[in-house]
């Protein structure tokens, strides 16, 4: 699922560049807790799938 990459990346950039201070009125603290919960969130959607997809954790759903 290429879906799960491609907003995962987006998450972590808009953390990033949160984090690093440089948009206006955004607190750092904010890009931090969205880079952590992209993070977070890709790892939980590739161990469910992978689960899912044949009751074994044994990386085989590709997320």
């Amino acid at each position: 699922m290429n879906a799960l990459k491609y907003l995962s990346f987006v998450g972590k950039v808009a953390g990033f560049v949160s984090a690093l201070n440089v948009i206006p009125f955004v607190d750092p603290t904010v890009g931090v807790i969205v880079f952590a919960a992209a993070s977070i969130l890709k790892y939980a959607m590739n161990r469910i799938g992978d689960l899912l997809d044949d009751g074994q954790p044994n990386q085989s759903f590709k997320g």
